[in-house]
């Protein structure tokens, strides 16, 4: 199923937007959740999770390899609360670095098991709606999903799974260090 290149654009864009509207709704959430419950009550809930770095990390990568179950912002949101891998902006770059890598670690063992019966039936019974997606706007999704909700993982293994050349998704998924500078710049304007 071709796409014209004016679909594929007016695609991108309502998707952009679409991010945009979910990162305006997860600062809202977070500017009320801040107001409703004082730092004391928060610290009390979170801190031992908050202060154990290598824990928020290993929850952070898995999340990122199995197509993005907790939003990077939240992680966004701790690296710039707790100041644990250094300054906000150092922080944003080591996350963005992880979440590309998950991508491309997700890309390449979508090429791996394409073929096999596993593949099959979790391309079946999760990834359909995601496949449909590919399979009409192809290396155009891969920005899509670098830089918006849409889960990036997913999108990642399918490319590889979809034979995407690697050269294109690497170049394409490059988009999701820029979102990571982008949303993180955001939210510490939001933060101030």
């Amino acid at each position: 199923m071709e796409v014209s290149p004016t679909e594929k654009r007016i695609f991108l864009i309502r998707q952009l937007l679409r991010g945009l509207l979910f990162l305006a709704l997860l600062i809202g959430l977070f500017l009320v959740f801040n107001k409703i419950f004082p730092e004391e009550l928060r610290e009390r809930w979170f801190g031992s999770i908050y202060d154990n770095t290598q824990l928020v990390i290993a929850v952070f990568v898995g999340s990122e390899i199995l197509f993005g179950i907790i939003p990077p912002e939240v992680f966004m949101l701790w690296a710039f609360r707790t100041g644990h891998l250094g300054s906000y902006y150092l922080s944003i770059a080591l996350l963005s670095i992880i979440s590309y890598s998950a991508g491309a670690f997700n890309f390449f063992l979508g090429r791996r098991i394409k073929d096999t019966l596993l593949f099959t039936k979790i391309r079946r019974l999760w990834l359909r709606k995601s496949l449909l997606l590919f399979e009409k706007y192809g290396e155009y999704l891969v920005i899509v999903a670098s830089v918006t909700p849409i889960p990036f993982s997913a999108i990642a293994l399918l490319s590889g799974a979809g034979n995407l050349d690697p050269k294109k998704y690497l170049k394409y998924s490059l988009w999701r260090i820029v979102r990571f500078f982008v949303y993180a710049f955001i939210l510490y304007q939001a933060s101030i």
